[in-house]
């Protein structure tokens, strides 16, 4: 079981200067948070990321910058 407990502040940054709009986050996105709007990477679904920062690593021209909320936010994991 999982919760979500919003995030004060936007976490994912897209420098949309860098982005290419090659639509790697998307693509590798497991909560769909990203679109490709105007050509460019747009967060659309902030609510839905799961915080494991694929988007910044596959990201070609390091337009991506995560910064991953302090404990207490985002996505909480429960086993059992």
């Amino acid at each position: 079981m999982s919760t979500w407990v919003a995030v004060p502040a936007d976490f994912i940054l897209i420098d949309r200067e860098k982005c290419t709009g090659c639509g790697n986050c998307v693509t590798i996105c497991g909560g769909d948070v990203f679109a490709i709007t105007e050509k460019k990477a747009a967060v659309v679904h902030i609510e839905q990321c799961l915080e494991c920062g694929n988007c910044e690593v596959v990201c070609p021209a390091d337009a991506v910058t995560v910064q991953i909320p302090t404990g207490g936010t985002g996505i909480v994991y429960e086993c059992g």
